[in-house]
Formats: C-alpha cells, structure tokens, sequence
C-alpha cells in the first residue's frame, strides 16, 4: 500500500467483566488472549470460592482398620 496512513479509531468497549489485577498490573502478565477464530478468553475473579476437590489416594476398600 503506497500513501496509505493508519488512523485509529476511539477505542470501544467489547465488553464488561472484572479482569484479575484491573488488567494494569504488570506484575500478573496479559489476562486475557485471543483465539484464532476471534473468541476471547479472559482471566476474571469469580464472585465465590468455589467447592474444594478432595483427592483419595492409595484407597483400598479392602484394607482392614
């Protein structure tokens, strides 16, 4: 493209959700990515701890107490 200038636009908002660190601080990294097919993945706090997973290991039904 010969003469061609990029002139950008106000930026618009796509969307609301509450990114991890407000999406300023660095020190956490990009919170958020863009696939291939223009979906967004974006890292956000959730509203409530979620439930724990609890992990049995080395379970024997067997085993005699």
């Amino acid at each position: 493209m010969t003469g061609a200038t990029l002139e950008p636009g106000a930026p618009t908002k796509l969307f609301q959700t509450r990114i991890v660190g407000g999406g300023s601080d660095v020190g956490l990294g990009r919170q958020y990515d863009v696939a291939p097919d223009g979906r967004f993945l974006v890292n956000t706090l959730m509203d409530e701890a979620a439930a724990p997973i609890t992990r049995l290991q080395n379970w024997r039904p067997d085993a005699k107490k």
